[in-house]
Formats: structure tokens, sequence, C-alpha cells
């Protein structure tokens, strides 16, 4: 004789499709860049709820705990061996569901640990920014590390969908509603209570996964998000700069060509892109040593790093940075209709989609594409993230 037993109190249940949803918009966010802090703060909202998950499983009660966890290797195989035979519903995890569950478990935690270091690695920002100076080089190890464990979560969470299917249309055992009530139907099973201790601290962490959410999205310049790479007033730091070369174009950031390209620029006035530029030779060189002196080979920005990555291997100096194979990468999903369109002008603004360029930044998630449609982003992805 089967009755009703309380198996998942309502914390869990709610940690469940938090953690599902929070994993699905950290997913889909990465394929696009000027949606970075949004997948920041699903990603921290992820890893919280995996910490909380992990620690409840040593306080949790029956059921949650991991002493109520089947992980005996020889119970899963004669669990898979008789996949298709009789099942006896289980009042909590049984052997193929407790290594999935901890397998989900670890791999939310080294998510976040590798996501936040390579935010601050790669980007410059949150906890972890102080790494930025030191272990820049290791941002493209760091980044298909972070990139193969989500891979690897959602090949854990596709298998976990298809078993739970499985039980629940094969073998009838109405396991998906579970998660909705609370409830199973069972032979045998007493109904799981919470103490006091237990409901604040199930509490605190949802309402802090809540609540890191806000704080990443809703408050600017936020302590885990913060660059640690300061604006860039021109017209303070370089005068001349800013009034020769920010007459005719924005003043693009130094870091964007090697220390070669610039040399080459500022020693060929008179032919610069076309024109002559009105320069004496004391003021060429002292714009041009202020661009050599801050040029990729001296930052620890993203950028930097992966022009200079995609232009070892040539023998021939780059003259422009839209000649770099970085810049052709990262725009080449973006139709040529876009960059001719009124505000954009040239696939030389670059102050059109990057406004925060004329403050010798270029944010990922500062990307504003003039006139672009849902459409449009979907179909171009901008911009589909790159190691």
């Amino acid at each position: 004789m089967k009755h009703k037993v309380y198996v998942w109190p309502l914390c869990i249940r709610t940690f469940h499709w938090f953690y599902a949803l929070s994993f699905t918009l950290a997913f889909f966010t990465i394929w696009f860049e000027n949606l970075l802090t949004l997948h920041v703060a699903f990603g921290m909202v992820f890893a919280t709820l995996a910490f909380f998950r992990v620690t409840w499983g040593f306080i949790g009660p029956l059921y949650s705990n991991f002493r109520c966890f089947d992980f005996q290797g020889d119970h899963l195989l004669n669990y898979i061996l008789h996949l298709f035979g009789h099942k006896e519903k289980t009042p909590g995890h049984n052997p193929a569901s407790s290594w999935g569950a901890i397998s989900m478990l670890v791999l939310g935690l080294l998510l976040g640990i590798s996501g936040i270091l390579l935010y601050g690695i790669q980007e410059g920002r949150g906890l972890a920014s102080f790494l930025n100076t030191d272990m820049y080089y290791e941002m493209d190890d760091l980044f298909w590390l972070h990139f193969w464990l989500a891979y690897g979560m959602l090949g854990v969470v596709v298998i976990h969908i298809g078993g739970v299917l499985f039980e629940h249309l094969y073998h009838h055992t109405g396991i998906i509603w579970s998660m909705f009530t609370g409830y199973k139907y069972l032979a045998d099973g007493i109904d799981v209570q919470l103490d006091r201790k237990q409901n604040i601290f199930a509490a605190f962490f949802l309402f802090l996964s809540a609540g890191i959410y806000f704080y990443v999205v809703e408050i600017p310049d936020n302590a885990l998000t913060k660059s640690r790479f300061a604006p860039i007033d021109y017209e303070k730091e370089h005068p001349l700069l800013a009034l020769e070369c920010g007459d005719c174009h924005v003043v693009f950031p130094a870091y964007l060509l090697p220390a070669q390209s610039w040399r080459i620029i500022m020693d060929t006035t008179d032919d610069h892109f076309g024109d002559e530029l009105d320069l004496d030779e004391e003021d060429a060189r002292t714009i041009r040593d202020y661009l050599v002196g801050n040029s990729a080979e001296h930052s620890t920005r993203e950028a930097a790093f992966k022009v200079l990555e995609s232009i070892k291997w040539r023998e021939e100096p780059v003259y422009s940075i839209v000649h770099t194979p970085y810049w052709r990468k990262t725009h080449k999903r973006i139709p040529a209709k876009i960059f001719k369109r009124k505000e954009i002008d040239s696939k030389y603004s670059c102050d059109a989609c990057h406004p925060d360029i004329v403050k010798g930044s270029i944010e990922d998630d500062a990307i504003r594409v003039p006139g672009l449609s849902l459409k449009d982003m979907l179909e171009v992805r901008i911009f589909p993230r790159e190691g």
C-alpha cells in the first residue's frame, strides 16, 4: 500500500529550478559579448546555489543529505543493467541520480571558480582582477577549461533530463511532479521536516542568490564586476594626442596595436592613410613615444593580448587595427551592410559600436550596434566569444 510522503522541501525545489534556470541563462549569454554582465550575474548565482547545495548535503535533512545518496559502484552497475526491469520507487536519489547530482554540483563549483578567475584574468574585472597583471598569459588556457566544464555540465544535464523522462514515462513513477509538489507516493518512507536552523540557512542562501543577481546587474561599478582599468581622459593624460589625433578621428587606444605599428604610423606622417599630417618633428615624436609606451606589448588587456597573438606569425607589420587578424576574426560574422549604415558609416568608426573607446575602453558589455534588431543579433551573434 503506497502513501504520500513529503520528500523534497520547498527550499530544495526552489534550488532545483533556480539552479537549472541560472545555468541555462548563463550558457545562453556566453554567445553574446554584449551580454557579458548578465552572463557573470547568472554564473555567480549558479555558483552560489552550488555552494549552498553542497553544504546542504552535509547539514540538510533526510533524502537531501549525502548520507542518503547511493555512491556504490556495484549498485550503479546493477541499476543500469536492470534499467528496463521493475523499479521500486526510492524516496530520495537512486544510484544513477546520486552520481548525476554530485556531478552537477562539482561541475557547478568548478564552473563558478574558473569563471571568477577567468573574469579577473581575461577581463581584469571582479574579485580576481588582481591576477590580471601576472597571469593574463594564461587566459586562453583558463577560457578553454571554463568552456569544456560548461559543455561537461551540459552533457550531464542532458543525461539527467533523459533519465528523469525515462523514469517518468516508462516506469510511471511520477518523478517530475515530485519536484513541483514535494511529494512521492511510496510503500515506505517518512515525511521530511526542517528545523529552524535549516530553514534560516536555506532562506539566507536563496535570498543571497537573488541579491547577487540584482547587485551585479543593477549597481554600476560594483565590487563583483569592477574593472582594474581606469577610464582614460586623453585631454588630461596627453593633450597633444587628443588635439592632433582626436581632431580627425576618435583617439584609438594604444594597446590595440604593437609598438612596431605605431612607430611606422608616426614615422610616415607625410602619408598618413592617404593624407599628410601637419605635425612638426617634435610633436610627432612625442605622440609616437606615448603610443609606443602604451602599445599592446605594455598592456594586460584582453584585446592587447589577442592582437599580439593574432600577428605573432606575420612577417609584415600591420598598419591599422582593422587589418589585424584579431579584428577580422571578431567581426567576421557582421554583414557588410551593417557597417554601411549611416549611424556607423564604416568599419573605421569604432566609436559607433564601442562608445567607451573615447575613454580608452572597448569592454564587451558596452558594445552597442546602432539599429541592430533582435533578429540581426541572433543571426550575427554579436559577438561570438572567442578563446
